[in-house]
């Protein structure tokens, strides 16, 4: 194989993953669509909620803003992540570990985290990904309980899943960066 060919495999083989990461721009501040979204409709309905998403290089930072329904007031939790699919261990508001990792797949942005609930371990898997417009970011949610005694085959008792849409508070940066 010639030298022009390597050279060509190996910068199309090192520029798939920021090209992937490049196309799919998820930065900006995002507001859930209550009437579309499955968290606004559990059992106990959640008040509004807003995403603060900021990609630098190879990070990423998701703050997630709860209003309580029916209550004044917001909570507000920043995860960070590095986007090369590492884990990264922080302490969360309480000091208690929590485990991040993200990477992309294809256009889709996926996300998980794994934290201790009183002795249980919950790991949410998020996937994130936009409309053609880049307008609305659909997030589908997979949220596993870990009690310890429940059996491998017991999925549905443990494991619960929902989707919710967002919409782009922000305008999208051009592509310019200007």
């Amino acid at each position: 194989m010639g030298v022009i060919r390597r050279a060509w495999w190996l910068a199309l083989l090192l520029s798939a993953p920021v090209c992937s990461q490049q196309g799919a721009d998820f930065s900006g501040v995002w507001r859930m669509d209550a009437a579309r979204s499955e968290s606004a409709h559990q059992a106990v309905p959640i008040g509004p909620v807003t995403l603060v998403i900021q990609a630098t290089g190879g990070e990423l930072s998701i703050e997630t803003r709860r209003g309580s329904k029916g209550k004044r007031g917001v909570s507000a939790e920043t995860l960070h992540f590095q986007l090369n699919g590492s884990d990264t261990v922080v302490t969360d508001g309480s000091g208690a570990p929590l485990k991040t990792r993200a990477h992309f797949d294809g256009p889709k942005l996926v996300t998980e985290t794994t934290r201790q609930i009183q002795g249980s371990t919950i790991t949410t898997v998020q996937t994130f990904r936009l409309d053609a417009d880049g307008k609305e970011m659909i997030v589908d949610k997979t949220l596993t309980v870990q009690h310890g005694y429940q059996s491998p085959t017991d999925d549905a008792n443990n494991t619960g899943r929902g989707t919710d849409v967002f919409i782009r508070s922000t305008p999208r940066r051009p592509a310019n960066g200007k």
